[in-house]
């Protein structure tokens, strides 16, 4: 399955959900800001959400500092 994440096509071999996703991209989940074919996500929806082939991702992380 092919899905396009921030401009990069990724080639991915089982359903992974949104958060599975994001973890395996060494990114923290609760530190992401996400929009799947550019409809915003809350975070709850993250583990709920299967991604499917042609799904394009948004991925920010969110950075604070002081």
């Amino acid at each position: 399955m092919k899905i396009t994440a921030n401009s990069k096509d990724f080639e991915i071999q089982e359903a992974l959900t949104v958060a599975e996703f994001i973890t395996r991209m060494a990114l923290n989940p609760a530190r992401c800001v996400v929009e799947l074919n550019s409809a915003a996500l809350r975070f709850e929806q993250f583990k709920n959400i299967t991604l499917k082939d042609g799904d394009n991702l948004e991925i920010m992380q969110v950075v604070a500092g002081g």
